[in-house]
Order: structure tokens, then C-alpha cells, then sequence
């Protein structure tokens, strides 16, 4: 029988009863089988919070009960402690995560996992429509895996990228030498210990934090900051030597102003680096063919919710820069620096050009580079 342990009484709880598709469901259930390889005689921590989706939150309760795993619900909230988390961590080998808000009480999951031997799945702002049937998370994987790995003998040879827009980015990013950092592939099942996203299907790696510089233009901010599909005006973001230095444009600017603020004053207080969330921690392509652009309906306002950035991220012929803390989890692509806040942002295909350069003497001087994506046009293969 089916033991489901219930978080107290909330709106969430209070839409149980709303419809959704069984062949969302079946999505879900075969992708909690196939990426976590979740058991019958498994026990799940469900962490939701007031912003978690209603119908998203159907959708996994009805695919864990499905596969026969017990759960329990846990609400977090800013009462949540860190050492009440800890303690569900070690009475649950699956945690699952479809928590919206910004909550630094559960921060310390992503370190506490390599202690206590969960898979965690951070799902965050992820809509319903992400289990749609024929979406991204019924990507081909043998079709996935091999895209992946020609990418990665192509980039692995990276020293440099220069990226450029039709809508004003112009921004030099550098790889560090010596293969010092490698590229990480994101494609299969969950071990003990480790974390990650659905949909999968991204190559990433933290390029030289202290030598990227130019300009970067915003078309949308992440999901978990705002959930609008795109921005009042392109949001300008000047780096120097790495680090944002300036935002400039309207409203949209203003957010992600004022939210880069609250993390840098949690960063001073937690890390002594009021810096640390400007600072560039990730470049990162998407190599799912079947993941949607965060564009959800281009025929309504900006104000939209679009797409959740963990699927976004990793539409195929983008790319996604992230700022903030470099502590990815993966052995040789991590960079130096820890942040209280980590926010990816995806910069579309269409009218996007990423030159990269083989050697650093042709990254300094721009010559002998091959566009690997130019003008939306995917030059990979």
C-alpha cells in the first residue's frame, strides 16, 4: 500500500483535485525511472514552497505513487531550519525538488548530498508542459549522447569564444589554459551523492573568471528571478575582468539590479566576496532538440511566464552564461569562487554568432575562428 506522509495544509494541497493528462504522468514516470532509476522500495522527499506549480506538483506525486515509492511533502518556507532539512536527507534517498523560491536554508543540499548519499533533483520553477509527450524529456538518449560527445571533441579544443548578437552583445570569453578545466556532459542517470536537472542534455565548463570581458545583451532574465518570457528593454550587462560591472536598460534592469544586491550582501556575510555573484561561473550549450526556447507565446506581453531556465538552458543551437557561484558539483569544471546565488542565463539562437578560437594567440588577435553557431545557423557538425 502506498504511504504518502503529507506537509501541512496549503494552497498547493488545496489543488489536488485539479486534472491533469495521464500521458504527462506516464512522461514523468518513465523519466524518474530512466534519470533517477527511482524504486518501488524507495522513499522520495518531495520539497515544494508557495510558488511550486500546482499541476506540476500532481504530475510527480502521481508518477512516484505510480512506481510504488513512498513519499513525504516537505513545505519549505524562511521558518524552514537547515537542520531539519538535513535530517529528512538522511531518512530519504531521493529528494526531489520543485521549490521556486529563493530560500538559502536549503542551499547547503547540493554539499550535504555528497555526505548523505542522495539523488537530488532540483526541478525548480519547471512547468507542466515540460512532460508534455514529445518534449524534452522524451529526447532520443542514444541520439543525445552522441550529439553531446561530438560537441565535446569539438569544444575540448577551445581556447576562446568571441559571442555576438544582431541585438548589441559583443563579449570575449576565454577557456583557461593547459586544459586545466574540461567540459562537462550532462546526459544520464543520477548516482548517490550527486544532483541535476530534467530535462538533461547541456555541455558546460567555468571559463576564465578573470579575463572575460565586453557586453552582454539580456533578452530575458533567469526563471527564478522573474518568470516573465522576456524584458521590458534588453537588459546591458558591462564586464570587466569578469565581473558585472554595470546593468543598464529599464524595469528588467532594475530586478536584476536590485536582486544581484540582496546576493551580493549574503555573499559578504557568508563568504567575505560581496563580488562573488557578478562574477562570471559558467558557459554553458544546450544540446536537446526538443526542449522549448523561453519564448512561450511570442504573440503575448513580455510579462508571460515563460519557460523554466532548466529547460531552456538546454534547447539545442543556445547557449547560457551564468554568474555567481562557479561550485558546480563536477570534478575539473568547477571555478574558484563560491556565491550565495548561481543564475544562468539563456541567450537564443536566432540572431546568434559564437566564434571560437583554437589557440590563444588567435583568440587575442580574433583570427582563424570557426563559427560554431552563426546567425542561429548550428555549425557544430
Amino acid at each position: 500500500m502506498m504511504n504518502v506522509e503529507k506537509a501541512p495544509k496549503s494552497k498547493i494541497e488545496q489543488k489536488k483535485e485539479m486534472e491533469v493528462s495521464p500521458e504527462y504522468v506516464q512522461v514523468a514516470e518513465r523519466a524518474l525511472k530512466g534519470y533517477l532509476q527511482l524504486k518501488s522500495e524507495e522513499k522520495v522527499l518531495l520539497i515544494k514552497d508557495r510558488d511550486t506549480d500546482g499541476k506540476t506538483a500532481v504530475i510527480l506525486e502521481k508518477a512516484i505513487d505510480a512506481i510504488g515509492s513512498s513519499r513525504k511533502e516537505f513545505m519549505l518556507s524562511k521558518k524552514s531550519k537547515k537542520e531539519e532539512i538535513l535530517q529528512l536527507l538522511q531518512k530519504y534517498e531521493t529528494i526531489i525538488s520543485i521549490s521556486a523560491g529563493d530560500y538559502g536554508t536549503s542551499d547547503d543540499i547540493y554539499d550535504d548530498i555528497k555526505e548523505t548519499k542522495n539523488r537530488f533533483l532540483a526541478l525548480l520553477d519547471i512547468d507542466k508542459e515540460a512532460f508534455k509527450p514529445g518534449g524534452a524529456l522524451e529526447e532520443n538518449p542514444a541520439e543525445l549522447v552522441e550529439r553531446l560527445n561530438r560537441m565535446e571533441a569539438l569544444l575540448s579544443r577551445a581556447r576562446g569564444f568571441k559571442i555576438t548578437s544582431v541585438y548589441g552583445t559583443d563579449l570575449n570569453i576565454p577557456i583557461r589554459p593547459l586544459g586545466e578545466r574540461r567540459w562537462i556532459k550532462e546526459t544520464g542517470v543520477l548516482n548517490p551523492g550527486e544532483w541535476g536537472n530534467l530535462p538533461v542534455g547541456e555541455i558546460y565548463t567555468t571559463p576564465d573568471e578573470t579575463r572575460t570581458n565586453g557586453t552582454l545583451m539580456l533578452p530575458v532574465l533567469e526563471s527564478t528571478i522573474k518568470t516573465h518570457q522576456g524584458v521590458d528593454e534588453f537588459v546591458k550587462l558591462t564586464i570587466k575582468d569578469g565581473v558585472i560591472v554595470a546593468i543598464d536598460g529599464g524595469k528588467s534592469a532594475e530586478v536584476l539590479r536590485d536582486q544581484l544586491a540582496k546576493e551580493s550582501k549574503e555573499s559578504e556575510k557568508e563568504y567575505n566576496d560581496p563580488w562573488a555573484p557578478y562574477r562570471i561561473a559558467e558557459m554553458g550549450f544546450g544540446a536537446n532538440s526538443k526542449a522549448r526556447g523561453v519564448v512561450a507565446d511570442p504573440d503575448k506581453s513580455y510579462r508571460r511566464a515563460g519557460v523554466s531556465v532548466v529547460e531552456a538552458e538546454k534547447r539545442f543551437g543556445t547557449i547560457h552564461l551564468a554568474f555567481g557561484d562557479a561550485k558546480h558539483g563536477d570534478e575539473g569544471a568547477e571555478g574558484f569562487h563560491t556565491a550565495s546565488s548561481h543564475y544562468d542565463f539563456v541567450i537564443p539562437r536566432n540572431g546568434l554568432t559564437v566564434e571560437m578560437f583554437t589557440s590563444e594567440q588567435d583568440f587575442d588577435k580574433k583570427n582563424k575562428g570557426q563559427k560554431i553557431i552563426n546567425d542561429g545557423g548550428i555549425n557544430f557538425f
